[in-house]
């Protein structure tokens, strides 16, 4: 006997794969919970059944970026910081690659998502590997780790103008121009 997905959970499902899409698109401030609705088929009623208002929505849909990101600083634990930088930097590349439309997303709430309680902990979490990345608790190692993070973040944001190994090389070979490793 073949198992299914119950309903409720498809349902869910669909609203958050129509999200994304419309997030990635349009933005996230300029989709409704109306918009989403329309794409996933179902009523806002319904929408707001499954989810408390469009943050969570946002929520669900960064949800498995979010965990890759608690992964990353998983691995980066108890290492030297010489070698955390050096995993943080490969892992910050492979993951900005492979999301390239969830930082498309990001990067239309990034002015309002620390207000968001909702993003507490992934706020948390990109300081964290921000960190890792600078190598260092040097504030100015730390600014740099931000501006060079953020300038690479809004260079994933042109999906189409490069491919996914010239967006890798570039990541890496500016980011290891950018941070120096801890001496």
């Amino acid at each position: 006997m073949a198992s299914s997905t119950p309903v409720r959970e498809r349902t869910r499902r669909e609203i958050v794969q129509r999200a994304m899409e419309l997030f990635q698109v349009a933005g996230y401030n300029a989709t409704s919970l109306q918009d989403i609705a329309t794409a996933a088929g179902c009523s806002k009623a319904t929408v707001l059944y499954h989810f408390n208002g469009k943050a969570a929505v946002l929520a669900a849909v960064l949800e498995p970026s979010a965990a890759a990101l608690d992964e990353v600083l998983a691995e980066l634990e108890g290492l030297s910081p010489a070698a955390a930088q050096e995993l943080a930097i490969r892992r910050f590349v492979e993951l900005a690659v492979e999301k390239r439309g969830i930082i498309n997303v990001l990067q239309d709430v990034l002015q309002s998502i620390e207000e968001m309680p909702e993003f507490t902990d992934l706020v948390a979490a990109g300081m964290r590997l921000t960190a890792y990345m600078a190598g260092s608790p040097d504030p100015l190692e730390n600014a740099i780790a931000g501006f060079a993070i953020g300038g690479l973040l809004n260079e994933c944001r042109r999906p189409g103008e490069q491919t996914d190994d010239e967006l890798r090389t570039l990541c890496d070979t500016a980011l290891r121009r950018l941070l120096q490793p801890p001496a």
